[in-house]
């Protein structure tokens, strides 16, 4: 079984897009120990500053869908045209809607509920940064 210290990611940038501060604080504990570089967006609007700041630097999303503003679905829409091959990963709490098929019918990768479970988050990073960590 791997552990927490075996998930090492120090030559990749993540970007986390989320709104919500204990989520916000559940990914810098579960992420900083992997010594990936982690860029942050509390919004849509700052998403797509981001990633066209650093188109080409980033190696993975990690995407919240209910955000203030510009939502999840528009920043993976946007994401999409600006490169259909960067790894996405939606991350929300809302089961019900059909949020699942709809992000992977538009492009996303990977699909994580909340509440995030740690080794969850760790093998679906893995599966795109690292693909022999992953099980």
């Amino acid at each position: 079984m791997m552990e927490w210290a075996d998930y090492q990611f120090s030559d990749k940038t993540i970007l986390v897009v989320e709104d919500v501060d204990t989520s916000i604080k559940f990914f810098d504990a579960a992420l900083r120990k992997s010594q990936a570089t982690i860029l942050w967006a509390e919004n849509g609007e700052d998403a797509i500053e981001i990633l066209d700041k650093n188109k080409g630097k980033i190696d993975l999303v990690l995407l919240d869908l209910n955000l203030p503003g510009v939502n999840g679905f528009e920043v993976l829409k946007y994401l999409r045209k600006l490169d259909p091959e960067l790894p996405v990963i939606v991350q929300t709490a809302y089961l019900f809607s059909g949020e699942r098929k709809t992000s992977l019918s538009m492009g996303a990768n990977g699909f994580i509920p909340k509440p995030v479970q740690l080794t969850d988050l760790l093998n679906n990073i893995a599966r795109f940064l690292d693909p022999e960590l992953a099980y």
